[in-house]
Protein backbone atom coordinates (compact mmCIF):
# COMPACT_ATOMS: atom_id res chain seq x y z
CA UNK A 1 0.00 0.00 0.00
CA UNK A 2 2.19 2.34 -0.82
CA UNK A 3 -0.48 4.86 -1.49
CA UNK A 4 -0.85 4.63 2.11
CA UNK A 5 2.52 6.58 3.39
CA UNK A 6 2.45 9.66 0.73
CA UNK A 7 -1.05 10.25 2.10
CA UNK A 8 0.00 10.00 5.89
CA UNK A 9 2.14 12.63 5.09
CA UNK A 10 -0.05 14.81 3.09
CA UNK A 11 -2.51 14.27 6.11
CA UNK A 12 0.23 15.38 8.88
CA UNK A 13 0.52 18.55 6.42
CA UNK A 14 -3.00 19.38 6.27
CA UNK A 15 -3.07 18.88 9.99
CA UNK A 16 -0.08 20.95 10.80
CA UNK A 17 -1.88 23.87 8.35
CA UNK A 18 -5.23 23.83 10.03
CA UNK A 19 -3.61 24.48 13.57
CA UNK A 20 -2.46 27.70 12.45
CA UNK A 21 -4.10 31.05 13.24
CA UNK A 22 -6.25 31.84 10.31
CA UNK A 23 -5.40 28.96 8.04
CA UNK A 24 -8.26 26.50 8.68
CA UNK A 25 -11.03 29.33 7.48
CA UNK A 26 -8.74 29.59 4.42
CA UNK A 27 -8.52 26.07 3.16
CA UNK A 28 -11.94 25.53 3.85
CA UNK A 29 -13.04 28.50 2.07
CA UNK A 30 -11.63 27.02 -0.99
CA UNK A 31 -13.75 25.48 -3.94
CA UNK A 32 -13.83 21.94 -2.81
CA UNK A 33 -13.06 21.25 -6.15
CA UNK A 34 -9.67 23.06 -6.47
CA UNK A 35 -9.01 21.61 -2.96
CA UNK A 36 -8.94 18.31 -3.65
CA UNK A 37 -6.66 18.97 -6.75
CA UNK A 38 -4.39 20.61 -4.44
CA UNK A 39 -4.60 17.61 -1.96
CA UNK A 40 -3.89 14.91 -4.78
CA UNK A 41 -1.13 16.99 -6.79
CA UNK A 42 0.63 16.84 -2.67
CA UNK A 43 -0.05 12.76 -2.93
CA UNK A 44 1.58 12.83 -5.82
CA UNK A 45 4.50 14.96 -5.28
CA UNK A 46 5.49 13.00 -1.75
CA UNK A 47 5.27 9.73 -3.50
CA UNK A 48 7.46 10.71 -6.01
CA UNK A 49 10.03 12.09 -3.21
CA UNK A 50 9.14 8.83 -1.41
CA UNK A 51 9.82 6.70 -5.23
CA UNK A 52 13.49 8.38 -5.56
CA UNK A 53 14.09 7.52 -1.81
CA UNK A 54 13.38 3.88 -2.60
CA UNK A 55 10.86 3.97 -0.35
CA UNK A 56 7.57 3.31 -2.44
CA UNK A 57 7.27 1.02 -5.95
CA UNK A 58 5.77 3.15 -8.05
CA UNK A 59 4.06 7.55 -7.74
CA UNK A 60 0.53 8.00 -7.16
CA UNK A 61 -1.51 9.06 -9.91
CA UNK A 62 -3.60 11.76 -9.01
CA UNK A 63 -7.55 11.00 -9.51
CA UNK A 64 -8.66 12.45 -12.20
CA UNK A 65 -10.58 15.15 -10.05
CA UNK A 66 -12.43 17.06 -13.22
CA UNK A 67 -14.00 13.76 -14.22
CA UNK A 68 -15.56 13.60 -10.76
CA UNK A 69 -19.02 14.64 -9.81
CA UNK A 70 -19.53 17.69 -7.31
CA UNK A 71 -20.71 14.85 -5.10
CA UNK A 72 -17.81 12.66 -5.58
CA UNK A 73 -16.19 15.44 -4.46
CA UNK A 74 -17.34 16.31 -1.96
CA UNK A 75 -17.90 12.45 -0.42
CA UNK A 76 -14.28 12.63 -0.76
CA UNK A 77 -13.10 15.60 0.87
CA UNK A 78 -13.43 13.82 4.32
CA UNK A 79 -10.78 11.30 3.07
CA UNK A 80 -8.07 13.83 3.33
CA UNK A 81 -8.58 14.81 7.14
CA UNK A 82 -8.87 11.39 8.63
CA UNK A 83 -6.62 10.67 11.41
CA UNK A 84 -3.75 8.29 10.76
CA UNK A 85 -5.82 5.30 13.01
CA UNK A 86 -8.35 5.96 10.16
CA UNK A 87 -6.13 5.62 7.45
CA UNK A 88 -7.47 3.06 4.41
Amino acid sequence: MDEKIAVFIVRAIIRDIYGRYGMEQYFRSTEPRLLMKIYEEWIRVVSVQLEKAGVVEKVYEPLKVDEMSFVDVINRSDYYLKNEDELG
